[in-house]
């Protein structure tokens, strides 16, 4: 690493921002993933989705439940959560089999069938969605798809290192591959290959490549014990155990992205670093020039918790805390870019 590396990297300003409560969110027991977008707060909980107003956080409807009819939702055994994101003044709800549209009422518009274990996120008249592919050893992994609107197939933009299916392998943490539509591009965490993000058009073809030096992290010894107890402890998992101990590994160092968001023309690129148990988030502009890092209270992911809960909008940082003591989760919000 180069002395003018070191120096921005060290001097670089950082600041460390105080998270606050805003709301005590109404019937939320145990969430999954928070999206924020058209004045909707989208909260996925198992086979249900709340939908609050981002104005007064009230509870605008609460809907879905496991099924296959309309309004309800299958879940992936062995997979992430249900993902609903509000889009185009819509809400998709992407499902186990189905992608479902409601309106920002959660009011039911339509819905389709899709390839099962799979995400669909709408990207203009497209859509981007996780696939299982085969990797350059023809192994089963899951890659990110870019589909027509009849969900056709048309690329491949990007094949992880996370393997699928009965002979699967774990090697935690995982790799990331975050991928989000922003207004026409596509943003993908190449995360196999370090600090990467690659950008996409519409149609597929890769415009450019956002790649960083970065300084890898030593993964702790306790990290394979939370990761275990995870395991044992998980409602669902637990009754797998001793199958799924003899398919985890663990890597040596952590990745160099944990999670990423694209908002506000910035890329909010989430690390595993901490300072005062706060996470790193590293603040770009849309081609990949640094302007600032800061550190935000961010929970640790363990096991299969795929996704962080928190979500970035209108240069605001919101994360779910949950309340032990009175047993309630809320809203925290501090503002991050000003």
């Amino acid at each position: 690493m180069n002395k003018i590396l070191v120096f921005i990297i060290l001097f670089f300003p950082v600041t460390l921002i105080q998270a606050e409560k805003v709301a005590t969110l109404d019937k939320l027991l145990r969430p999954d993933m928070i999206t924020i977008g058209n004045n909707r707060i989208c909260i996925t909980e198992g086979a249900s989705v709340l939908v609050y107003s981002l104005e007064d956080y009230r509870l605008v409807k609460k809907f879905g439940k496991k099924g296959e009819g309309p309004r309800e939702f299958k879940i992936v055994p062995f997979g992430p959560p249900m993902v609903a994101i509000p889009y185009n003044d819509k809400i998709f709800v992407s499902s186990n089999s189905k992608l479902s549209v409601f309106t920002l009422d959660g009011v039911f518009i339509k819905e389709s069938k899709v390839k099962p274990f799979t995400v669909f996120l709408p990207f203009r008249n497209n859509f981007l969605a996780t696939a299982m592919v085969s990797d350059d050893k023809k192994q089963t992994v899951l890659g990110i798809n870019l589909y027509n609107e009849r969900f056709e197939k048309l690329k491949t933009l990007y094949t992880s290192d996370m393997q699928v299916g009965p002979s699967a392998n774990m090697n935690f943490p995982f790799n990331s591959f975050a991928f989000l539509p922003y207004k026409d591009r596509a943003y993908v965490v190449a995360g196999k290959e370090g600090f990467v993000i690659d950008v996409f058009d519409q149609r597929g073809t890769k415009l450019y490549r956002i790649k960083k030096e970065f300084k890898p992290l030593k993964i702790p010894a306790e990290f394979k014990k939370k990761t275990e107890e995870w395991f044992k402890t998980n409602s669902f998992y637990k009754q797998f155990w001793e199958y799924m101990k003899t398919r985890l590994s663990y890597k040596n160092q952590y990745p160099a992205i944990r999670g990423m968001d694209v908002q506000d023309d910035r890329i909010y690129v989430l690390t595993y670093k901490m300072k005062a148990e706060k996470s790193e988030f590293i603040i770009m502009d849309l081609k990949g020039n640094e302007q600032k890092r800061v550190y935000l209270p961010c929970p640790e992911n363990i096991g299969m918790d795929y996704y962080p809960k928190y979500a970035i909008h209108n240069g605001n940082f919101y994360t779910l805390i949950e309340n032990e003591d009175d047993e309630v989760w809320e809203l925290h919000k501090n503002k991050l870019i000003k």
